[in-house]
């Protein structure tokens, strides 16, 4: 591999990391939806649910911020690698492979808590936040683009 493209290919991979960076900050919402009077009424959520979901979010919340400093530490050796003199493609390749390994494990963890809530709320009230939280994307993205269009 010529030292340009090598070049190129280290561009594209610090472009991208870059921009997963606050992706990955977005990943995981603080917003503890079960505790929203309008969703507790519009899905009948019990106090017992309600204890469910918070005890399963604070053990996640606790899970994806390890994880998410094991993403970050990954992505600075990684970084740290790209920015010597000399490239190591290999000793690269294995990091990134290790920074996308934290990655999936956090990916893994997120999903687990989405399980969690599966299982508490059943089929047909999960179904149903998924459409109240799906309507409220929309409203905001219109209000979004309407604050644009101003």
């Amino acid at each position: 591999m010529t030292l340009k493209r090598t070049l190129g290919i280290v561009v594209v991979v610090v472009t991208v990391l870059a921009m997963a960076g606050p992706a990955m900050a977005r990943g995981s919402s603080k917003w503890r939806w079960w505790q929203n009077e309008k969703i507790i009424a519009l899905l009948k959520v019990t106090p017992e649910e309600i204890k469910k979901l918070d005890d399963a979010y604070v053990e996640s919340r606790r899970s994806m911020l390890n994880l998410r400093g094991r993403v970050e530490a990954e992505r600075f050796e990684l970084e740290e690698l790209l920015s010597r003199p000399e490239i190591d493609a290999d000793a690269i390749r294995e990091q990134n492979r290790k920074m996308e390994a934290a990655r999936s494990d956090l990916a893994a963890e997120r999903l687990d808590f989405l399980l969690k809530s599966r299982e508490v709320l059943g089929h047909k009230r999960f179904q149903k936040l998924t459409e109240i939280q799906r309507q409220w994307r929309e409203e905001r993205q219109k209000r979004w683009e309407q604050k644009q269009e101003e």
